[in-house]
C-alpha cells in the first residue's frame, strides 16, 4: 500500500467482509495506553483494542487482532521478534509524555490536537518526524543516551535537574509490587 497514491485506510477485509476502523488518533492512543497498563492481561488488552478499533468487532478475533496490530503499526507487519535482536528499551510513554507529545506536534505542525480530526497514521507520521529542537525530541535523545551510559557532563547536569521528567518509572502489576514490597520488608529485618 502506498499512502501517497492509495490514501489512508479506513477499513479492513476479513473473510470477504469489509469492517470499518475507528481511525481517529485519540482512539488509537487509548489502545496504546491500554497496552502500557500492567494491570491488564494480554487478553484484556486485545479486547480493548478490538472494541475500540472496530465499531463492529469481526467474528474472527485472531485475524481482526492481526489486522488491528498492522493498522496500529501504520501498515507494517508485526515481526513478533522477541529474540532480543531489536532494542526493546522504552523511550517514551503515551501516558507520561502526553503533554510533551501534544506540545511538540502543535509546535512543529501548528495543529491544535484538541480540535484536530486526524487519522492515526497521519498522527503517527508526524510523531515519528518531530524536529530535533523540540523538547520531546531532546527528551527522547537524553533517555537514549542515558540508557547507553553515554551522557556528557552537560547532559548529566540536565538529567539530574529534570530527573522526574526524564525517568520512565518501572511499571509493576499489583502482584509484582506486593512481591517487591515483601522482599524489601524481609531485607529490613
Amino acid at each position: 500500500m502506498n499512502v501517497l497514491i492509495d490514501g489512508l485506510p479506513t477499513a479492513v477485509e476479513i473473510d470477504g467482509t469489509e469492517y470499518t476502523l475507528n481511525t481517529d488518533y485519540r482512539t488509537c492512543l487509548q489502545i496504546m495506553t491500554a497496552f502500557e497498563d500492567p494491570e491488564l492481561t494480554g487478553f484484556e488488552k486485545q479486547t480493548v483494542m478490538l472494541q475500540l478499533l472496530y465499531p463492529i468487532v469481526p467474528p474472527d478475533a485472531r485475524r481482526a487482532s492481526e489486522l488491528a496490530v498492522k493498522f496500529l503499526n501504520c501498515g507494517q507487519e508485526s515481526t513478533g521478534n522477541d529474540s532480543g535482536d531489536e532494542d526493546s528499551t522504552r523511550y517514551y510513554s503515551w501516558s507520561q509524555d502526553a503533554r510533551y507529545i501534544m506540545a511538540a506536534i502543535e509546535q512543529a505542525y501548528h495543529i491544535d490536537l484538541f480540535s484536530a480530526d486526524l487519522h492515526w497514521w497521519r498522527f503517527s507520521y508526524m510523531f515519528l518526524d518531530l524536529p530535533e529542537e523540540c523538547f520531546f525530541s531532546r527528551l527522547i535523545y537524553l533517555r537514549k543516551q542515558k540508557a547507553k551510559g553515554k551522557l556528557t557532563k552537560e547532559e548529566k547536569e540536565w538529567y539530574y535537574s529534570m530527573r522526574e521528567v526524564v525517568d520512565l518509572p518501572e511499571i509493576y502489576t499489583t502482584e509484582e509490587q506486593a512481591t517487591i514490597n515483601n522482599f524489601m520488608a524481609q531485607l529490613g529485618q
